[in-house]
C-alpha cells in the first residue's frame, strides 16, 4: 500500500493559491459592468452576403424537374454518358470545398 504524504507547507500553499484566486474572483465581481450598459450586435459584411446567399438557396427549388426529366431522357434513349475525368474533378472540388467550410 502506497501512503501519500502531504506536508503543512503544502497544505498552506494552497490555501494562499485558493485564497489569492477567491480575492480574484471577488474583484471581478466588483468591477463588473453597470445594469444599464445595452449589449450591441455587429454583423461583418461577410456575415451578409452569407445570410444572402443562405436565401438564395432556401428559394432555389431542391429538385430541377427540367433538369430531371432531360436526364431520364438521355438515359431511357441511351445518350447519357459520364466522363470519370469530370466527376473526379467534381468530387476532388467538393471535398475542398468542404474541407475549406
Amino acid at each position: 500500500m502506497i501512503e501519500m504524504i502531504i506536508s503543512r507547507s503544502q497544505v498552506q500553499n494552497l490555501l494562499k493559491i485558493y485564497q489569492s484566486d477567491l480575492k480574484k474572483v471577488e474583484q471581478m465581481k466588483e468591477t463588473k459592468p453597470a445594469s444599464s450598459a445595452r449589449d450591441s450586435l455587429a454583423i461583418s459584411q461577410d456575415s451578409r452576403v452569407k445570410q444572402k446567399a443562405l436565401q438564395a438557396i432556401q428559394q432555389t427549388p431542391d429538385i430541377r424537374t427540367e433538369r430531371v426529366e432531360s436526364l431520364k431522357e438521355q438515359i431511357s434513349t441511351g445518350s447519357y454518358e459520364v466522363k470519370s475525368e469530370e466527376v473526379a474533378e467534381k468530387m476532388i472540388a467538393r471535398a475542398i470545398i468542404d474541407y475549406l467550410v
